[in-house]
């Protein structure tokens, strides 16, 4: 698919987002496999495991957060990126609002995007270390070398043909998932064993909603901030260039309603961290192990490595989106967009595409890098990074996609108020509500501090906007489509 993808490939901007080459179910599936990475196949079940029934607000919350999102501003990002020629998310905030500054500095936080990478990475390298006896840093070595292999190739095209081949394959591991849990297979005396050995493991038996004091599953507010950071979550970078590979606009309403409804099953995957708890019992080195050791406790080695394939497939899916987009930063955001605005096309695109590939390997070395030593927790890893991308996404774009009289200095405002929000309510010397991490991974809550960062960046766009100019009107038309009248409507 690689291969296929390299042949499809003939520009940079068939490199950074094969525009407008998909339908929507092969899209849709692209999409929520993407969603779904490591933390959903590896991290949710971790969580799981070791905190018992409360940690099911995650897998609930964070599908409705994402999807709500996505329809609020997928179909803006698409038409305004064909209307545009926009190749990153980055470059479509710039565009929205006509702002150098708000695309440099949506690129310079785009590369908290290489968190999300390494939790990827580390993922797959616990994978092949649990099932396979790979030492762990073999492991990353041998799983970045496949991605850049396929990726250096095909970029977009060969992302998107191998997320869609992946996401039916995680699909039917979620059910397989599913059904072992509520029929309890494996474990002697079913479903109520299950829950009987969580609780005894964890304290928190499917009677059990919050654990008093967790800085995530604490209380009812703090799911509540969970699930708001999940707003922006569908318009991370690697996530919103997915709309423009989108053949025509007017498939929208196919794409979200299949990618919701397949979206809305592979989180089940959580329900293995208490099939886990029942079967292994305590005593794993990392919670984040518990799906590869159920396979091979449960399962023949045979049928073991096929359910493996679907967790290298969660990792994939998204490791891949996620190279090709931090690649655009350097290829596009900076390069094409800033370095290079004087220079003939033509050069600028021959460029731009071995930029973006060039990108791609320092992209996986970066995430090698960070990998080195595995955190507690692959779930909290990965929002470190999210946490402040998506506060500053939260107004420009999820409020700009709705209201056409969002300003410039609005956007603005709200961009950096997000983002220092997001830092304030995270870091360590600044922590006035309980939010940053302590001395050991996992006990801080970047998902608090998101939704802090996302609520504060849209409530400064609400009341900025009103109170700054507003934006030309006929760049408002380009931007939204002209206005029809009554008249014209009638």
């Amino acid at each position: 698919m690689g291969y296929m993808g390299m042949r499809r490939t003939k520009t940079a901007d068939d490199f950074a987002v094969a525009r407008s080459s998909y339908g929507p179910w092969v899209l849709g599936l692209a999409f929520v496999a993407t969603v779904a990475s490591g933390s959903t196949f590896l991290g949710m079940p971790g969580l799981a495991y070791d905190l018992g029934f409360p940690s099911l607000w995650y897998p609930i919350l964070y599908p409705i957060g994402i999807y709500l999102g996505m329809l609020m501003s997928a179909k803006l990002i698409k038409t305004m990126g064909d209307r545009f020629g926009n190749r990153s998310i980055p470059e479509f905030v710039g565009a929205r609002y006509d702002s150098d500054f708000l695309r440099l500095g949506m690129t310079l936080v785009s590369f908290l995007l290489l968190f999300y990478i390494t939790a990827q990475l580390v993922a797959a390298a616990t994978l092949f270390q649990v099932m396979m006896g790979m030492p762990y840093i073999p492991a990353l070595f041998f799983t970045a070398g496949v991605l850049l292999v396929y990726i250096v190739m095909g970029g977009s095209h060969a992302d998107i043909l191998t997320d869609a081949v992946q996401g039916l394959l995680m699909l039917s591991i979620a059910v397989a998932i599913a059904v072992m849990f509520f029929t309890g297979f494996g474990v002697e005396g079913g479903p109520t064993t299950i829950n009987q050995r969580v609780d005894e493991m964890t304290g928190a038996g499917w009677d059990t909603f919050f654990i008093p004091g967790h800085p995530t599953f604490g209380a009812a507010w703090l799911v509540i901030l969970l699930l708001i950071a999940h707003l922006p979550f569908g318009i991370l970078p690697h996530l919103g260039n997915k709309f423009m590979a989108l053949s025509n606009a007017r498939q929208m309403r196919q794409f979200a309603m299949f990618a919701i409804i397949a979206g809305g099953i592979l989180p089940m995957m959580a329900l293995g961290g208490f099939v886990g708890a029942a079967v292994i019992g305590p005593g794993l080195d990392r919670p984040d192990q518990v799906i590869p050791v159920l396979f091979t406790e449960v399962f023949p080695p045979i049928v073991a490595a096929f359910l493996a394939v679907a967790i290298i497939s969660a990792v994939l899916s998204t490791s891949d989106g996620l190279v090709v987009s931090v690649s655009q930063l350097l290829a596009n955001d900076l390069y094409r967009k800033q370095f290079a605005r004087n220079q003939p096309e033509e050069v600028v695109d021959r460029r731009a595409l071995l930029i973006g590939r060039i990108g791609v390997v320092l992209a996986l070395v970066a995430g090698i890098a960070l990998a080195w030593n595995p955190p507690e927790y692959l779930a909290v890893l990965l929002w470190v990074g999210v946490g402040g991308i998506v506060s500053g996404l939260a107004g420009p774009v999820l409020i700009g996609s709705l209201w056409r009289r969002a300003t410039k200095t609005a956007a603005i405002i709200s961009f950096v108020a997000g983002v220092a929000a997001y830092g304030f309510f995270y870091l360590p010397l600044i922590d006035p509500l309980g939010f940053a991490p302590g001395p050991e991974a996992g006990e801080g809550n970047p998902f608090a501090a998101g939704g802090m960062g996302v609520i504060v960046g849209s409530i400064v766009m609400l009341v900025a906007t009103p109170l700054t100019r507003p934006m030309p009107e006929e760049f408002v038309d380009r931007v939204f489509g002209e206005r029809r009248s009554p008249a014209r409507e009638a």
